[in-house]
């Protein structure tokens, strides 16, 4: 059986498996570049106004405040997810290659 994380991560197919959390976690730590900052903004941005207009459409929700926040979530997480996912990517093949040039083969 697959797990999520080597559907979502296939560069940890080239990783031992008792190394490939300790990578992962390392690999979600790793700083956002200049596309990844560019695009959590422009996400952002993006849903606060889709997320406004949307729930001011909902009245029969109790709070404009629930209604934003259960617009929002959904929305932030189907624009700004994918940066997330992008980052995490990139840091694991720098960590693939840092390692194939360090001499070090990791193959399961």
């Amino acid at each position: 059986m697959t797990s999520p994380s080597l559907l979502l991560y296939p560069e940890l197919h080239r990783i031992a498996p008792e190394r490939r959390p300790e990578l992962l976690l390392r690999a979600r730590h790793q700083p956002f570049d200049w596309i990844e900052l560019a695009g959590l903004g422009a996400a952002v941005v993006l849903v606060a106004w889709a997320s406004k207009g949307i729930a001011a459409a909902l009245p029969g929700i109790v709070g404009a405040s629930l209604a934003n926040a259960l617009v929002a979530v959904p929305l932030v997480l189907a624009f700004a997810g994918p940066f997330y996912w992008r980052r995490t990517r990139r840091a694991l093949r720098d960590e693939i290659e840092r390692q194939a040039r360090d001499g070090r083969r990791d193959a399961p």
